[in-house]
C-alpha cells in the first residue's frame, strides 16, 4: 500500500502551531481592546484615609487657627476645614504653581516632615491686614515670594503652632516646628513619586476675601498614631485589652526559663604571651572575692563562689553589681 502525504510528513516535519502569527501579534498588541493594561496597586491605599479622628482634629484646628490669626492681625479671621484628600507625591508636586509659598514643618515626635502651602493671594491679603490695611488683593504673584511676605509666612506659622498642638492633644502631643521655607515647589521633596500624601484643606476668610491653606502630610508619617486616628472618638479598646492580657502574660513570664552564667576568673595577658603559650603552661589567676551572676550580658546578682552538696555553687549576697 502506498504511503500518503500525511504519513510521510508526520515523522519529519514539526507539528503546526496552535495559533497563527497574526493571532500572536494581536494578543501582544498593547493598544488592543483586550490588551494587558497596567494596574496601580497603590490605588487601594485610599482606604487608609478612613481616619475619623483626623477630620475631628482638622476641624478643631481650623477653629483655633482662626482665633490665632485674628489675634495676629488684630481683626477677625475665619478658618474652616473643607476637605481631606489624597494624592501621589509626584502628581501633587507637579500640580503646585510656580512660584508658591511653601513651608516644611516637623510634627515632632512623628518621623519625616509635613508641608504647608499658602495660596499667594491669601498670603498677600493677610500681610496687608497685618500692616493695618483692608486686605486688598494684589495681582502680582511675585509679591508673595518677596522677603517681607516670606517673613510674614514664618510669623504666621509660628503663631498657629500652639493651636496645632492644642488640636492634636486628644490624639497625640504633637509639636509644630518650622524647618524651612521655599518658593519653588520643584526644589522640595514631598516624597517618592508614588508615596501617598494626605491633604488637609482649609479656607481662611479675612475681610471680603478668602483663600486656601493646604497641609500636606505623608501617609507614612502618621503610622505611629494611625490606630488612634482610626478611633471614632469613643473610648479606645487598647487599654481594656491590656487589662485582660496583662495578668496572663505576667504569669507566663514567671515560668519562663532563663540561662544564667558566672565568670569565676579573668586574666589579662599580652598578645605576645598568648601566641607563645604551649600545652602545660600555667596562667596565674587570683581567686575571686565576689562573682557576678549574668543573664546574657546583664548583671543580676553578686555572690560568693563555693560548694553546696558536692556541686559548685554561688551564694547570693546582693542584687545587681555594686
Amino acid at each position: 500500500m502506498a504511503a500518503t502525504d500525511n504519513d510521510t510528513e508526520s515523522g519529519s516535519a514539526p507539528a503546526a502551531s496552535a495559533i497563527s502569527e497574526e493571532e500572536v501579534s494581536a494578543l501582544l498588541e498593547k493598544n488592543g481592546s483586550g490588551g494587558v493594561r497596567p494596574y496601580d496597586l497603590t490605588a487601594q491605599r485610599i482606604n487608609r484615609m478612613q481616619l475619623p479622628m483626623l477630620e475631628i482634629v482638622a476641624k478643631s484646628f481650623a477653629e483655633r487657627m482662626g482665633a490665632a490669626l485674628s489675634g495676629l492681625l488684630g481683626r477677625d479671621a475665619i478658618a474652616q476645614f473643607t476637605a481631606l484628600e489624597s494624592a501621589k507625591a509626584g502628581e501633587l508636586q507637579a500640580a503646585l504653581p510656580v512660584p508658591s509659598s511653601l513651608a516644611t514643618v516637623r510634627l515632632a515626635p512623628l518621623p519625616g516632615a509635613a508641608f504647608v502651602c499658602v495660596e499667594p493671594s491669601l498670603l498677600l491679603t493677610l500681610l496687608d491686614g497685618f500692616f493695618g490695611g483692608t486686605g486688598r488683593a494684589i495681582s502680582d504673584a511675585q509679591a508673595a515670594v518677596a522677603p517681607a511676605a516670606q517673613r510674614f509666612l514664618g510669623l504666621m506659622l509660628r503663631s498657629v503652632a500652639a493651636a496645632w498642638t492644642a488640636a492634636w492633644t486628644q490624639v497625640a502631643p504633637l509639636q509644630l516646628e518650622l524647618v524651612k521655607q521655599e518658593t519653588n515647589p520643584r526644589l522640595m521633596q514631598l516624597g517618592a513619586p508614588g508615596d501617598l500624601i494626605l491633604t488637609l484643606k482649609f479656607t481662611v476668610e479675612f475681610g471680603a476675601r478668602s483663600g486656601r491653606i493646604d497641609w500636606f502630610i505623608p501617609d507614612s508619617t502618621l503610622d505611629p498614631i494611625r490606630e488612634a486616628l482610626a478611633q471614632d472618638g469613643g473610648s479606645p479598646a487598647a487599654p481594656r485589652k491590656q487589662e485582660v492580657w496583662g495578668p496572663s502574660l505576667g504569669s507566663a513570664l514567671q515560668d519562663a526559663e532563663l540561662e544564667t552564667r558566672a565568670i569565676l576568673a579573668q586574666a589579662r595577658i599580652s598578645l605576645r604571651e598568648l601566641v607563645r603559650l604551649c600545652p602545660g603552661d600555667v596562667i596565674p589567676i587570683d581567686p575571686p572575692q565576689h562573682v557576678t551572676l549574668l543573664a546574657g550580658d546583664v548583671a543580676l546578682y553578686r555572690g560568693r563562689f563555693g560548694v553546696s552538696q558536692g556541686r559548685n555553687a554561688l551564694k547570693i549576697i546582693s542584687g545587681g553589681p555594686s
